[in-house]
C-alpha cells in the first residue's frame, strides 16, 4: 500500500493533506490508535525538517506500508538561490545555533552543510574527474549508525546521547536515512509496528 505523492512546502502548504494520507494508510493497515499516533508523529517530525530549512523549498512526500512495516518518505530537489544559500549558511554556521538543538535539528544542520558545500565545490568538481566522481556519489547518513557511534564513544558523547534519549524520532522510529546527491535530498523514516 502506498499513499499518493503529495507536494509540501517549507511554508506548510500540503502538510495537512500529507498527514491525513499517512494516517489513512495507518488505518487501512489496521494500526491501533497508539501506533497510528506514532506514525503521525513520525510524519510531523519529518515535515519539521522541511520547515526548519524554510523558504521556497518544496518536497514530494509519501508513505508506504508492507504489512506492518512503514516508510515515510520525503524527497526534494533544492533549487539553490542566493537567498536560500544565505539561509542555509545561517543554519549551518558552527552547529551551535538554535537550529542545531536536538536530533532533528542536527539533521537539518547536516543537510544545510551538505547543500552549501555541494554548491561551493561543484564548479571545482567538474574540473577533475576524480572529484566529479565523488560529486556523483551520494552522501548517506543513518540514525542507526549515528546511535552506534554515539554509544561506542559515550564518554565523549554524553550530550548527543541525552539528545537521542529525548528525541521523539529516535524513540519511535526504527531508523532514519538521509541521502544527499548534489541538490537532491531524500529522507526516509522506517518503522515496523508489532
Amino acid at each position: 500500500m502506498k499513499t499518493e505523492q503529495i507536494t509540501v512546502t517549507g511554508n506548510g502548504i500540503g502538510i495537512d493533506k500529507a498527514l491525513e494520507a499517512t494516517e489513512k494508510l495507518g488505518n487501512e493497515a489496521g494500526l491501533d490508535k497508539k501506533s497510528a499516533l506514532h506514525l503521525r508523529l513520525i510524519a510531523e517530525e519529518l515535515f519539521g525538517i522541511l520547515r526548519g530549512i524554510a523558504g521556497e523549498v518544496e518536497a514530494c512526500c509519501w508513505a508506504q506500508a508492507e504489512g506492518r512495516a512503514f516508510e515515510v518518505c520525503m524527497k526534494s530537489e533544492v533549487k539553490m538561490t542566493d537567498e536560500l544559500r544565505e539561509r542555509l549558511i545561517a543554519v549551518s554556521t558552527s552547529g551551535k545555533n538554535s537550529a542545531a538543538l536536538g536530533v532533528m535539528g542536527k539533521i537539518r544542520v547536516m543537510i544545510a552543510d551538505m547543500l552549501v558545500s555541494a554548491k561551493e565545490t561543484m564548479p571545482y568538481a567538474m574540473m577533475n574527474t576524480a572529484a566529479a566522481y565523488n560529486a556523483a556519489t551520494p552522501y548517506v547518513w543513518t540514525m542507526s549508525e549515528y546511535k552506534t557511534a554515539v554509544k561506542n564513544d559515550i564518554e565523549n558523547s554524553r550530550e548527543a546521547w541525552d539528545e537521542l534519549e529525548k528525541s521523539v524520532i529516535a524513540n519511535i522510529a526504527d531508523d532514519v536515512k538521509v541521502s544527499i546527491l548534489g541538490k537532491s535530498v531524500g529522507i526516509t523514516v522506517y518503522k515496523t509496528f508489532k
